[in-house]
């Protein structure tokens, strides 16, 4: 049976004049009423739920779908807006059970599944999620924006080996498609396959040398040892072109100082790089003033009342100034049984926006169990899992209330050689605007001091100072001292090589421990002498 369409019309427009006037709960019981007297199909009940959902709190709709799926309880449609409306309203559980039932019904449903997975990694269970988007993959009819949307949210879930599994169907599928290879190239590098990598990356800037950020990622496959290696001259023919967008160029740039940097063709190296800085630095302009204000605003502020402690993990953090090793520690520290290494999480910055200076007590429990379960997750336990964003330093307040059984471990680098590190890279995130001018750095850094000193004599949970050069001198008698505070055993699994390195130490992370880069500046002081004033 159906409502007639002139019926129907005239009661979603009544219900709409309703809800926009706010009489919510007579405007939904009234469309349910006439849903059910009038004997509504499965559409009709779906398009009044759409209706009630764009005016009200999405638990509204669940209501009347649910009516609906007393009638229609074969709907898969239906309980798939159900599961969907559930998750908006935050009753996670009985969505998942809808959108599991869905799939569970009709395996071929194409949304379902895609439903489930984000709600899946929104609670931290980012291997069910993962999993929930391979076995869509393997069971859909394959499109290409299907394979990549498949590969990007692998990556954003840290499931790069899952992703690399789908790389060779994929690119047997799409050969030449300049973007699939360039992602799949950077999911081989983050990997260490970098064989893989430089084959894929340099096929993608090969058909298309648009894709900006391929570049970057070709020359951080391998060394540079040679002046003919090929990938050399690829890239020397990409800065001569005079169509490549700004992007693009900036990239190739960046990437030619690396070679030149890795061949000691210093001088070369810094005509890249500065002409690189340059673009950077113009198009994106940092405020020296509003980090300064920061700064202040965190060291004046007093301490956040800490909320319970949750024994089951004990949450690490490295920060300090990107490109002082905490990339090289948090996968030293990965290779133990006891440690979990999650890499670079954006978490707590953005839980500080949310809370604000002073949070709820409640709000800020809320937030402290949506980090852990975003740190935690839901593949092997562990006595530690490791969030090594530097950037952290910034919010240790925060961290110290929110996770007070957290331990710091601050990498400390001189920052000469901190700073020219800094400056001979790309970096894709908004914060890292500071790093293309030596003076920036140097404002950056103060700031960072000063505030690290501020941590030091205010925060109640442990900071373990991690001093770089000690680190590549005797590593192994710092992993010991480290491990002492962290409280846990030395047993060591394999050499982390399935693990995901995602940041711009991907190559020397995978590396022996090396000294090399300890007073690297030194060869560049003749070249860059505005290194060494900014920091005089």
């Amino acid at each position: 049976m159906t409502i007639p369409a002139h019926q129907l019309d005239a009661a979603i427009g009544e219900l709409k004049t309703a809800l926009a006037a706010g009489h919510v709960a007579p405007a939904v019981q009234r469309i349910v009423a006439f849903l059910d007297d009038g004997g509504a199909d499965a559409q009709q009940w779906m398009l009044g739920a759409h209706e009630v959902s764009r005016f009200v709190q999405p638990l509204a709709a669940a209501h009347v779908l649910e009516r609906g799926l007393v009638r229609w309880p074969a709907s898969t449609d239906m309980r798939y807006l159900l599961g969907n409306a559930l998750r908006a309203g935050g009753r996670t559980r009985e969505a998942e059970q809808a959108l599991r039932a869905v799939i569970a019904a009709e395996p071929a449903h194409a949304d379902a599944p895609v439903s489930l997975a984000f709600l899946l990694r929104e609670q931290g269970r980012l291997s069910a999620a993962a999993q929930t988007i391979v076995t869509l993959w393997k069971r859909q009819p394959r499109t290409r924006d299907g394979d990549y949307r498949a590969v990007k949210f692998l990556q954003e879930c840290h499931r790069h080996a899952d992703a690399e599994e789908l790389a060779e169907p994929i690119l047997a599928a799409h050969p030449r498609d300049a973007e699939l290879l360039a992602l799949l190239g950077e999911n081989a590098l983050l990997l260490g396959r970098f064989g893989s990598a430089q084959r894929r990356l340099r096929a993608a800037v090969e058909i298309d040398p648009q894709q900006a950020a391929a570049w970057l990622r070709l020359a951080h496959t391998h060394r540079f040892a040679a002046g003919d290696d090929d990938d050399l001259a690829l890239l020397r023919a990409a800065q001569a072109r005079g169509d490549l967008a700004d992007e693009a160029r900036v990239c190739v740039e960046f990437a030619l100082g690396k070679a030149y940097d890795d061949l000691a063709e210093r001088e070369e190296a810094v005509r890249a790089w500065r002409a690189a800085n340059a673009r950077r630095r113009a198009a994106r302009p940092w405020d020296a003033y509003g980090w300064a204000r920061f700064v202040d605003a965190q060291r004046s502020a007093p301490p956040l009342p800490a909320v319970a402690a949750d024994p089951s993990t004990t949450p690490v953090f490295i920060v300090g100034m990107p490109r002082s090793g905490t990339t090289l520690v948090a996968s030293l520290l990965g290779r133990n049984r006891d440690v979990k290494n999650r890499n670079e999480l954006n978490w707590i910055a953005a839980l500080a926006a949310n809370l604000g200076a002073t949070p709820a007590p409640a709000a800020l429990a809320s937030a402290g169990a949506l980090y852990r379960a975003h740190l935690v997750q839901d593949d092997e336990p562990a006595r530690c899992h490791v969030d090594k964003n530097p950037l952290n330093f910034r919010h240790l307040r925060l961290v110290a209330a929110m996770l007070p059984n957290a331990k710091i471990i601050h990498c400390r680098r001189d920052p000469l050689d901190t700073a020219l590190s800094l400056w001979s890279q790309h970096f894709a995130h908004d914060d890292m605007r500071w790093a293309y001018d030596f003076g920036d750095i140097a404002a950056y850094w103060r700031g960072y001091q000063a505030l690290m000193g501020h941590w030091h004599e205010t925060l109640a949970v442990p900071v373990f100072d991690l001093d770089y050069e000690a680190m590549v001198a005797d590593s192994g008698a710092t992993l010991a001292r480290l491990a002492a505070f962290l409280g846990i055993g030395d047993a060591q699994r394999d050499a982390a090589a399935g693990e995901a390195i995602a940041t711009a130490s991907v190559w020397q992370a995978r590396q022996a421990v090396y000294a090399s880069s300890v007073g690297r500046w030194r060869a560049y002081e003749a070249l860059l002498p505005e290194l060494s004033l900014a920091f005089g």
